[in-house]
Parts: C-alpha cells; sequence; structure tokens
C-alpha cells in the first residue's frame, strides 16, 4: 500500500505553530522554575503531595478502608484473634488499598493524558489542514 499524505503532515503538538497549549506533565515536579532539591534529606523535606498524582485519592481510600475495618472488627467480637486485633486488621487493610489503590489510579491518569495528547494532536493535524486548503484556495484565486 501507498504512504498516506496525511502522514506527510502529521506533526507533534510541541512542534506546531498553530497552537498554543499547556503541556502536559510528564514526571512529578516537572517544572523548571522552581529550585530542585540536591539531597536525600532535602527532597523529602520538600514534598508537596498536592503535585503527586493520585496521591490524595488513594490515602482517602486507604484511611475509609481502614477505618471502616477497625470499627467492623472493633464491634464483632467473632472477628478478632489472639494473633491478631482489630487495630492490626486496620492497619493491613490501609496498607492493602495504598498499594493497589495507587497504581492503578496512575496508570489510568497516564492513559488519559495519552487520550488528551492524541486528541490535541489530532486537533492540531486538523486546523494544519484547514490553514492548508484556505491557502491553496487563496493561491488560486490570485
Amino acid at each position: 500500500m501507498g504512504k498516506n499524505n496525511n502522514d506527510e503532515r502529521i506533526q507533534p503538538i510541541e512542534n506546531n505553530d498553530n497552537i498554543h497549549m499547556y503541556n502536559l506533565p510528564t514526571e512529578i515536579n516537572q517544572d523548571t522554575s522552581v529550585n530542585k532539591p540536591t539531597g536525600i534529606v532535602d527532597s523529602l523535606v520538600n514534598i508537596n503531595a498536592s503535585e503527586i498524582p493520585c496521591f490524595k485519592s488513594s490515602m482517602l481510600y486507604a484511611v475509609g478502608g481502614g477505618m471502616s475495618v477497625l470499627a467492623i472488627t472493633s464491634l464483632i467480637p467473632m472477628l478478632r484473634t489472639k494473633r491478631f486485633g482489630p487495630a492490626d486488621f486496620g492497619v493491613w487493610t490501609f496498607l492493602g488499598i495504598a498499594s493497589l489503590s495507587w497504581p492503578i489510579c496512575d496508570y489510568n491518569h497516564r492513559l488519559h493524558n495519552k487520550r488528551v495528547k492524541l486528541l490535541m494532536d489530532a486537533q492540531v493535524t486538523e486546523m494544519n489542514r484547514k490553514m492548508e486548503e484556505k491557502k491553496n484556495q487563496t493561491e488560486k484565486e490570485n
């Protein structure tokens, strides 16, 4: 099969002058204007949890699940064992939910960003096509 003519006009959004959009973050703290921490201690002290994708939702799910299991195991004596008390079940539930929900949310977040980038690229390609048609039309009229 021959190469499609549209393939030659497709440009990534970063290289296009017709549209100015915000860049999608590929990493946490990608802003270059902020001073980057230089050491391990500086990086641990300067953590801003609001910039970490999915942190808030996964921690809320984990705290809610851990507190629910803690309440249920505290109210129902049959669920207690000699080895594990209600607090143990609550902590293990918190750890389990947090460790499972964060990667799932992060995967969905990255997938969403990829889809948005594809959509923006398609819009830029369509805009380029329309501008080229308009340019060709004005050239034919002259």
